[in-house]
C-alpha cells in the first residue's frame, strides 16, 4: 500500500540505475536481508525470485521506510549488487596477497589498481573499502553468479 504522506512518494525518476548505486546503510541491509529471506523460503531456492516474492519484498521495504519504490528500482538494485559481488569475487581471485582478511579490504599499489580497473571497471569501488554486507551478498549471489566461458 502506498504511503499516505505525499512527501514520502518517490519520483519515478528516482528508480534509475544511478539511484540504485547510491543505496547503502540500513536500506541496503534491509533490501539484501529481504532478498535472502525470500530466496531461502521459496520453493525454487537457487533460482530467480518470482513476481510474487518481488512484490512481497517491495511491499515490506516500502512500508519500513515509508516510501514508494517501483519494481524497476528493485531490479536495478539487484543487478547492481550482483555486479558488485561479481567484481568482488573477480578481484579476490586475482590479487591474492593484496587482500587483508582481517579488514576485508584490498591493499594494492596505485599502478596495480589502475591495471585492474582497466580490465574490470566495477572493482574501482573496492579501492577505498570492502564489500558492504559481504555475508548477505555471498548468501544471495554465490550460487547465482553467471560465469564467463573463457
Amino acid at each position: 500500500m502506498p504511503p499516505k504522506n505525499k512527501k514520502a512518494r518517490q519520483d519515478p525518476s528516482q528508480d534509475t540505475p544511478k539511484h540504485a548505486k547510491q543505496l547503502n546503510g540500513e536500506m541496503l541491509y534491509t533490501y539484501l536481508a529481504l532478498c535472502k529471506r525470500e530466496l531461502y523460503t521459496s520453493k525454487d531456492a537457487g533460482s530467480r525470485l518470482s513476481k510474487a516474492y518481488w512484490a512481497k519484498i517491495r511491499e515490506e521495504y516500502n512500508a519500513k521506510f515509508n516510501i514508494t519504490r517501483e519494481p524497476k528500482y528493485f531490479s536495478n538494485v539487484w543487478f547492481y549488487q550482483k555486479a558488485k559481488y561479481n567484481a568482488w569475487t573477480w578481484l579476490l581471485r586475482r590479487t591474492g596477497n593484496g587482500f587483508n582478511a582481517e579488514t576485508r579490504t584490498f591493499h594494492l599499489p596505485p599502478e596495480e589498481w589502475d591495471v585492474l580497473i582497466k580490465i574490470n571497471d566495477n572493482v574501482s569501488t573496492f579501492r577505498k573499502g570492502g564489500l558492504l554486507h559481504e555475508d548477505l551478498m555471498e548468501a544471495i549471489f554465490a550460487n547465482r553468479v553467471a560465469t564467463k566461458h573463457v
